[in-house]
């Protein structure tokens, strides 16, 4: 994966907030955290479900 994805991105982002103590890690918190690895799980197969297309219809492109 060349780079990361929105979600992924997000996650991150909250991650340092909350590290520096400018967010609490609560339930709402953590239910964020979940809803974003299950969009990024999503996002994850969607691109290699494309990738796949690709290869399926140009063995010779390279991805």
């Amino acid at each position: 994966m060349p780079g990361k994805n929105l979600p992924a991105y997000l996650k991150q982002v909250l991650e340092h907030h909350v590290s520096n103590a400018q967010l609490t890690h609560d339930t709402e918190l953590q239910g964020i955290y979940e809803r974003l690895t299950n969009l990024n799980t999503k996002v994850e197969l969607a691109k290699e479900k494309i990738r796949q297309n690709r290869l399926a219809k140009d063995p010779l492109t390279k991805i």
